[in-house]
Order: structure tokens, then C-alpha cells, then sequence
């Protein structure tokens, strides 16, 4: 049995969205948490056909409408980053993207910064969302060492290959109801490693 606990809500799927049915992975995974840069990563990136879209249109376009099918499933969103909230929020509004986000935490809110787990663990208090229930995102070293320090599952870009749970070159690059499966398969795989393993004798 998965050592995570599900209510009856959990074995329904909810209604009057985009897809007749949603996976598992709406229920497990409640939170998204984008270092900035993973942003900024994201838009740098030439416009293309997207797996979710038929036509092209930038990577600006994409993420964004991306974002707002997540808030239809109820999945909140959050930024964390070690620069200031002036730096973050002017450009995210820029971007037309600042009000996609629940929360956005910054070097301002943080007495420590990554790669400790502080900016993370406080995102998960502000939103409500226990770390088996979020998905951190991040571009550097420290940054996973930060979730992974908060107990949440990461996912790094190919660089981070070996140091984060899994690996994505951008976020609009597969089908976003089959990235949320696959990461809650893998997620479901390691809390259930967890669980069965031996406890360390004292």
C-alpha cells in the first residue's frame, strides 16, 4: 500500500474540465514551485509547435496558457528565488505572468537562502501543501539541494542529471497531463522506497 494517504475525494475524478478525466498525479501533486530562473529559461526558448497546442506560438504564449490550465485543476503555483521581490515581481509583471502565481517568495522573506530549505519550506506554509503533495523546479545545484532539504520532489534541468529526481529540458516540452502522471508515478515509486526501507539501527 502507498505510504500516502488519500481521502474519498481521492479516488474521484472532478468534472466540467478540459479532459473527461484527470490522472491520479491532480490529486497527488497540489503544488508547482518555480525557481525564477526556471522561468526565464522557459521564455529564452524559440517559439514551436507544443504537445497541448496545435499551432505554434512562443514559449511566453505557451507557459502561460499552461499555467492557467493547472489553475483549472486546482494545482497552485508558487516562485521562489534568492534575488529581490522588486527584481522578481517587476519582471514577472513585465512578463504578464505575476498573477498566474499563489505566492512568490524572495530573498526578502528568507532569513537563509538556497541552498537551504528556508524559501521552500516557507512556500509550502503559505499555500498549505505538505512536500509529498508539491513538485519544485530548479536550474541550479543549490536549488535542488533546497527542495530536496524540504523533502520535495525536483525536477532539474539536464545539467542536474544525477542530483535531481528527474529531468525536464522545459516544462511545455511533453503533454502536461502525462508529465503530471510521470512525475507521480516516480514521486509514488519513492515514497513507497522510503517506506519500506529499514529503520537505522541506533
Amino acid at each position: 500500500m502507498s505510504p500516502v494517504s488519500f481521502g474519498p475525494s481521492d479516488v474521484q475524478n472532478p468534472h466540467n474540465l478540459l479532459w473527461a478525466h484527470v490522472p491520479e498525479s491532480y490529486w497527488l501533486t497540489k503544488a508547482l514551485l518555480f525557481d525564477f530562473d526556471w522561468i526565464l529559461l522557459e521564455i529564452s526558448k524559440p517559439s514551436r509547435v507544443m504537445p497541448d497546442y496545435e499551432a505554434s506560438r512562443s514559449t511566453l504564449e505557451g507557459l502561460k496558457e499552461t499555467f492557467q490550465l493547472l489553475r483549472k485543476f486546482e494545482i497552485r503555483l508558487a516562485v521562489t528565488s534568492n534575488l529581490s521581490q522588486e527584481t522578481v515581481v517587476s519582471e514577472l509583471a513585465r512578463l504578464n505572468l505575476a498573477n498566474d502565481f499563489d505566492n512568490i517568495r524572495c530573498f526578502e522573506d528568507a532569513k537563509r537562502l538556497k541552498p537551504n530549505a528556508e524559501l521552500h519550506l516557507f512556500t509550502m506554509e503559505t499555500l498549505g501543501v505538505r512536500a509529498g503533495k508539491a513538485v519544485a523546479f530548479e536550474t541550479s545545484l543549490g536549488g535542488v539541494r533546497a527542495a530536496k532539504a524540504a523533502g520535495i520532489f525536483c525536477v532539474g534541468t539536464p545539467e542536474l542529471n544525477g542530483e535531481a529526481d528527474f529531468h525536464l529540458s522545459s516544462f511545455t516540452e511533453k503533454p502536461l497531463l502525462a508529465l503530471l502522471e510521470e512525475i507521480d508515478r516516480l514521486k509514488r515509486a519513492l515514497l513507497e522506497k522510503e517506506n519500506l526501507s529499514p529503520t537505522p539501527r541506533r
